[in-house]
Parts: C-alpha cells; structure tokens; sequence
C-alpha cells in the first residue's frame, strides 16, 4: 500500500515532467530552427558557429542528458517528460517554417 507521501511525491514528479517537457519542446523546435538557419546562410561567421553549437548542444540536452538524469531519479516523472516533450515538439515540428 502506496503512503500518502508517496502518492504526493509521484504526482509532483509527473508534473514537474509535464512542465519540463513544455520548456524542452519549445526550446527544441527553436534549436531546430536555428540549426536549420544556419545550414542554409552561405558563409559561417563565427557567431553563426557558435548559434548551431549551442542549439546542437541543447537538443542533445533536451532528448538524452536530462530525461536520463530524471529517469535515475524517478521513472514516472521521465515518462512524463518524454511522453509531453515528443507530443509537442511533433506538434510544434509540423507548425514551424519550412
């Protein structure tokens, strides 16, 4: 039998996923925009480097380091994660500019 603490604490852990994955998604489809930005400019300065690095970075971040680092935490607040972060980065990947 799950305790009352246990039951409270499993719900702030998928809601604390649900709302990092909001933050993740958006941010993703930004870096996806950036990156493709990039790709498409002729010449790369060196400010345009470090943009596609960084969004690079932040999209290995958003999709590997940090929902493995929640999941050592609690596996119902990664599922969570994953679960809102791939639903809105999809809904969010047909919406953006092509």
């Amino acid at each position: 039998m799950s305790s009352f603490s246990q039951i409270v604490n499993s719900l702030l852990y998928i809601i604390s996923g649900f709302f990092f994955g909001i933050f993740a998604s958006r941010h993703s489809i930004f870096s996806v925009m950036n990156i493709r930005r990039t790709l498409a400019e002729k010449d790369f300065s060196p400010a345009s480097l470090f943009r596609l690095a960084f969004s690079i970075l932040f999209i290995v971040l958003a999709f590997l380091v940090f929902p493995s680092w929640m999941a050592s935490r609690t596996t119902i607040g990664a599922i969570a994660y994953y679960a809102v972060l791939l639903f809105y980065f999809s809904k969010g990947w047909k919406n953006s500019p092509k």
